[in-house]
């Protein structure tokens, strides 16, 4: 009762007359209100939480990492990621605490990095940030296509989607993202606590009948210690590290606690704590859900043989006891954790966009929140239109698409880490540290997440099929090296003389009118006491 009282108390005074300190410490760092600032703890951890998508994240590289390193990889494999991918949250949560705006990462590079480097290191961040939302739609997309066409083949086994067949299911999935984000604020908020719940509990609501209906249960021997080795490489630790993408794609997303954090209460603290909770409860519902699905199997080879698109059918039908009905209903479920995933994924993701806009990014035309439903429309159907445009490349080259996962993740990661770099290069000693801060302990962390980032462009890079072949070459180092010099070639042709980084968006003056309100709006309070 009183958590209710104190989010009303919150929400009136948000939408109240009077600016709220969350207002006033947003003019600081340049922005007027804009977005409608009624999201608590819960939704804003649960945007991340959704983003993340913990069982979707899965199912999208189940089938990859269960050929490359097999059981073993994947459950150690988790921990050990989860480790160092720590490191890279709570970096960014210390520093979200002390810069809370809709720009996040490109606007704390600008900030640590002084006014020299600023501007360079915020167009580097904010366009990696940009672009690996964006690409890894399109993979999300279709693999939303592929496990509605493995839904199919449980009951009609001749069924093979074509190419327009899966254009068009990945299409729909992305506009369904697009149209529930684009109705109105309460209606997202209502959809993003269904998204929470439905999250939350689908490692109950799939490994329950998993370890009620399987037949019989695997050794622990036999879950940690069964490695499958698929890809042609000699080097089983080369095999094991090259498993690692399967918890390195699951590990990104917390950032969208970031993107809403102008539309969210206790600004400060709030999206730093649902950053930090949201990977935590993340790794741990992730490492749960892979459990089951380890001790449930019990016949490797039949999980490789497996007729349908995805493996995890064929483990669920294992797990099951061969049942089809209730395979049927376990692999329904995982599309729904896809669905989940979809609405607060196009939430921050277009939040992200949306302050790249604002600050010039990309041109200020896409800057814009509609008047009645507070939302980003137009850096919302951007997100739509981008992911229907990518995918058509799958019509060419399937194996292009698949690789956009592997850039995601490259690329989302630099944008997480750079400002951490440039903390550490430029920042250290001069960086104020807010509510939620890591101590003596900041450097040293920091440190171990800027490694990471370099161990993980190496390790992405990496051919994950030997021999290599026009069908199995990854392309996302070519990818993230291409996009570098692009976005480095177009900073040194001009955008450097055009983009200076985060802007100033409100006056001097503006500030000090809302801190008078607010001390006014204190001098009543006692008065009234």
């Amino acid at each position: 009762m009183s958590r209710v009282l104190s989010d009303v108390v919150c929400f009136r005074r948000v939408n109240g007359p009077n600016p709220p300190e969350d207002e006033i410490n947003l003019a600081k760092l340049g922005y007027r209100q804009e977005l409608k600032r009624s999201w608590g703890f819960f939704l804003n951890m649960g945007t991340s939480l959704g983003y993340i998508g913990i069982i979707s994240s899965i199912a999208t590289l189940y089938s990859f990492a269960f050929k490359t390193g097999g059981p073993q990889t994947i459950l150690i494999g988790w921990l050990i990621v989860a480790f160092f991918s720590m490191s890279t949250c709570l970096s960014m949560a210390e520093i979200c605490s002390a810069y809370p705006t809709a720009g996040g990462l490109y606007y704390w590079s600008a900030k640590l990095a002084g006014p020299k480097w600023g501007p360079y290191m915020a167009w580097i961040t904010g366009w990696f940030n940009v672009l690996g939302m964006l690409t890894g739609s399109p993979a999300t997309s279709l693999q939303v296509a592929s496990i509605l066409g493995s839904i199919i083949q449980i009951y009609n086994p001749d069924f093979s989607p074509s190419l327009g067949w899966l254009y068009g299911v990945a299409i729909a999935y992305a506009f369904i993202g697009s149209a529930t984000n684009s109705i109105g604020e309460a209606s997202l908020r209502a959809f993003t606590w269904i998204a929470l719940v439905g999250i939350s509990t689908g490692v109950v609501v799939i490994g329950v009948p998993l370890l009620v209906m399987s037949p019989s249960k695997a050794s622990a021997s036999f879950a940690f210690g069964t490695f499958v080795d698929l890809t042609g490489w000699d080097n089983s630790a080369i095999v094991f590290q090259l498993g690692f993408l399967l918890p390195m794609w699951c590990f990104w997303g917390y950032d969208a606690s970031a993107h809403i954090s102008e539309e969210t209460v206790n600004a400060d603290t709030t999206p730093a704590k649902s950053i930090i909770y949201s990977l935590v409860l993340s790794i741990a519902l992730g490492w749960i859900f892979l459990l089951i699905l380890s001790f449930v199997i019990t016949d490797i080879d039949e999980i490789l043989d497996c007729p349908y698109n995805e493996d995890l059918v064929c483990v669920y039908l294992q797990g099951t006891g061969g049942s089809k009905p209730m395979a049927f209903f376990l692999t329904l479920w995982t599309l729904f954790q896809f669905v989940f995933q979809n609405i607060t994924g196009h939430n921050g993701a277009s939040r992200g966009i949306y302050a790249w806009a604002r600050d010039g990014g990309i041109p200020q035309w896409f800057a814009y929140v509609h008047p009645t439903s507070k939302q980003p429309l137009k850096t919302i159907w951007l997100h739509f239109f981008t992911t229907a445009t990518l995918l058509l490349i799958n019509f060419g080259s399937s194996q292009a698409v698949s690789s956009f996962s592997a850039f995601s993740t490259i690329g989302m990661y630099a944008a997480y880490t750079l400002p951490t770099i440039c903390k550490l290069i430029w920042a250290r000693d001069t960086f104020k540290r807010s509510k939620i801060n890591l101590g003596s302990f900041s450097t040293i962390i920091n440190l171990v997440a800027a490694l990471w980032l370099v161990y993980m462009i190496v390790i992405l890079s990496i051919p994950r099929r030997i021999p290599v072949t026009s069908s199995n070459l990854n392309l996302s180092p070519i990818m993230f090296v291409g996009v570098f010099l692009i976005i480095n070639v177009i900073w040194f042709l001009g955008a450097r003389k055009t983009f200076i980084g985060p802007r100033q968006h409100i006056t001097a003056e503006e500030i000090e009118v809302l801190e008078k309100s607010k001390e006014s709006l204190a001098e009543k309070e006692v008065v009234e006491a």
